[in-house]
């Protein structure tokens, strides 16, 4: 009896050697031990041919000339034509129409599957369709009614005469202004006095005591001003903070600094003495501080 290693049966077949493994297990035929190393496993040159007649393919001459020795050539033809080979062309035959049928199943099963995707298709654009109808119909029956219901009310508004009371009712008196309280009074005064940007070059100063302070920015009064504050809230185009003088031992120094809590946290800035405290250094601040904000 002679055997192929599986490697070279494969390469007789022109296959994959796991193809050609799997082949022969699909037919019920075991891999036979080497003669010299049960280890190896072979196929035999029988399984070899019933294989290749199962799935329609060639055995390469050239390759089998090299694997099998020229000895062994002509038994492997007597072995095809002996009798005990009389019954593989029968099972060949049978296996290309197996094949075909199995195939034209296949393709038939596909067929439907597709023709139920389209039917499917076709039902769910139908209730799409369907269901878009129903809504519209239902927002025109609410429409018509709410319409329905707003006609009398409206004509009754329209032909209501004025009522007698609503001739005769006295115009309208400014509200006074109710006395504060005098912790409320002292919580304003504590507040620190606003300089807010209001037009191109233009600042409005108010204070919580003295009101609308009119100084022009940069000014000799400007500064005499802030040197007579401790604190100060600045709004500008670009950004706003509170400015605070410094404490040196107890006592006041020329320096201010400028800070502005945002989401639990502070930012600062150093703004210089008071004389430097100009429009264009505080915007410059103002900026910075923004600028630090969204970077964050």
């Amino acid at each position: 009896m002679t055997t192929f290693s599986v490697a070279d049966g494969a390469r007789l077949l022109g296959i994959h050697p796991k193809t050609l493994c799997h082949w022969l297990k699909q037919a019920n035929l075991p891999l036979a031990a080497h003669p010299a190393d049960a280890r190896i496993k072979c196929v035999t040159q029988e399984d070899l041919h019933q294989v290749a007649s199962l799935h329609g393919r060639p055995l390469q001459s050239s390759v089998l000339g090299d694997a099998v020795s020229p000895s062994s050539v002509p038994s492997q033809v007597q072995a095809l034509s002996g009798p005990e080979n009389e019954r593989e062309p029968a099972s060949t035959a049978c296996s290309f129409p197996l094949s075909h049928m199995y195939q034209a199943d296949q393709i038939q099963r596909l067929a439907s599957l597709e023709t139920r995707m389209l039917t499917l298709q076709e039902q769910i654009a139908q209730l799409t369709l369907a269901l878009l109808k129903e809504r519209e119909r239902a927002v025109e029956h609410r429409l018509t009614a709410l319409e329905s219901l707003l006609h009398p009310l409206m004509g009754r508004q329209l032909s209501a005469p004025p009522t007698p009371e609503a001739e005769q009712a006295p115009p309208c008196t400014l509200r006074v202004p109710r006395p504060l309280h005098p912790v409320e009074q002292l919580a304003r005064s504590r507040r620190p006095p606003l300089i807010e940007y209001s037009a191109p070059g233009i600042y409005v100063i108010i204070s919580s005591q003295e009101g609308e302070v009119h100084l022009q920015p940069d000014s000799r009064a400007w500064f005499d001003w802030l040197a007579t504050l401790s604190s100060f809230r600045f709004i500008g185009p670009a950004g706003r903070f509170t400015a605070h003088r410094g404490y040196k031992h107890g006592q006041q120094t020329r320096f201010w600094s400028a800070s502005r809590c945002v989401r639990r946290h502070t930012y600062k800035h150093y703004l210089g003495v008071t004389e430097s405290l100009s429009i264009a250094s505080l915007e410059h601040i103002a900026a910075r501080l923004q600028s630090d904000i969204d970077a964050r």
